[in-house]
């Protein structure tokens, strides 16, 4: 299963990755670029911001296809 992760670097999320990898999961982390992954070149990881008005926003999920996503957090309801 391919996966979107927002986050995935730190708290509950990290944990997320770390299962759905050991399940022979296909993910990507979309992030803020702030926190170095630690996954290595076991994840794709791409820059953005859950919120559109913080650039660059979710231009860098246009080009990818999931079967899931999985956020566990979002601090404003717009996000």
């Amino acid at each position: 299963m391919r996966l979107l992760i927002l986050g995935g670097t730190r708290f509950l999320g990290r944990h997320a990755v770390e299962v759905a990898l050991a399940r022979g999961h296909e993910v990507t982390l979309f992030t803020r670029g702030k926190t170095p992954q630690p996954f290595g070149g076991r994840v794709r990881a791409v820059v953005g911001d859950r919120d559109p008005r913080v650039a660059p926003g979710l231009a860098a999920l246009e080009s990818g296809a999931w079967d899931a996503a999985i956020d566990t957090s979002g601090y404003v309801p717009r996000v």
